[in-house]
């Protein structure tokens, strides 16, 4: 498995451009080399197409940091394909998941649902394999990703300093992020709709960060980061109970015997009781000394 750094290694008086640059070729490059993998839709091959959705995240997370930098059409065109790349990869992501708990499972009704959700997730692999067909014949998005950070440059409405230096430019970007954050970490947690927005606030931090950190002292990456990954972990753990409560309730009404609905509802049980443990224990721990660690 390849290995691609999640850090912008900059400097903080490098130029903008310069650094927008390498931004973005840090985030569509793994994008490239592990879309071609997910694509091969074998057993092996199941964490590229994690790999693939987790930096078409990230990448999103650059596209919208430096969006007064792109030509507008060619922006658009990668956001869009962002989204395709994250929508395609979902269901099969969902399904590999979800196959993993099913192979832990000692009850013998697990094993004709691991059977079911296997055919699904066959299933799941052919959009994938449609789209990076599509996107890689005669290296047509290689060749666009290229075209987009060629073009990279400060465009009308882009405000900065110094002129154009990244530390300059990076400070009121971060800003804007913390504020976002903090105004999110206000909702109503006993609602998890308030508390799923927190979590993407937290993600959309946690993305910038790793794209801005160059830009400022050792601490944010060093003593910042590592709290607001707690914070991810913590509620990532929430959202995955959450999303396989979800999840279940599609498997229980495709169940076509009673036996396996009655073992899908008592995993969709045990999945309810643990988010429920999980967000009341964050909940204790989500306290005032917390917050303003992480201001």
């Amino acid at each position: 498995m390849a290995e691609f750094s999640k850090w912008v290694d900059a400097a903080p008086d490098d130029g903008l451009v310069d650094v927008a640059r390498l931004s973005l070729r840090s985030r569509l490059e793994p994008i490239v080399h592990y879309a071609p993998l997910a694509a091969k839709g074998t057993v092996q091959d199941i964490e590229c197409v994690h790999q693939m959705r987790v930096w078409s995240r990230r990448t999103a997370a650059a596209m919208k940091l430096y969006r007064g930098l792109l030509p507008k059409r060619r922006r658009k065109w990668l956001n869009s394909t962002l989204k395709e790349i994250r929508d395609c990869a979902s269901d099969a992501r969902d399904d590999d998941v979800f196959a993993a708990r099913l192979e832990q499972e000692a009850d013998p009704r697990a094993a004709r649902v691991l059977d079911t959700v296997r055919s699904h997730r066959s299933a799941a692999q052919r959009p994938i394999n449609r789209l990076v067909a599509a996107l890689f014949r005669q290296h047509r998005f290689p060749h666009r990703v290229e075209k987009l950070i060629d073009k990279v440059q400060i465009r009308d409405g882009v405000q900065s300093q110094s002129p154009h230096h990244f530390h300059a430019w990076a400070v009121p970007q971060l800003a804007a992020q913390v504020d976002a954050f903090f105004q999110a970490a206000e909702g109503d947690f006993s609602q998890y709709s308030e508390l799923h927005r927190f979590r993407i606030a937290g993600k959309q931090i946690r993305y910038v960060v790793e794209l801005l950190a160059s830009a400022f002292d050792s601490s944010l990456r060093k003593e910042t980061y590592p709290r607001i990954q707690d914070l991810q972990d913590r509620l990532g753990e929430i959202n995955d109970h959450a999303s396989a409560v979800q999840r279940l309730e599609g498997w229980i009404d495709q169940a076509e015997a009673e036996p396996q609905r009655a073992f899908l509802r008592e995993l969709q049980q045990a999945e309810s009781a643990r988010m429920t443990q999980l967000r009341e224990a964050f909940l204790d721990w989500w306290t005032g000394s917390i917050i303003d660690c992480l201001r």
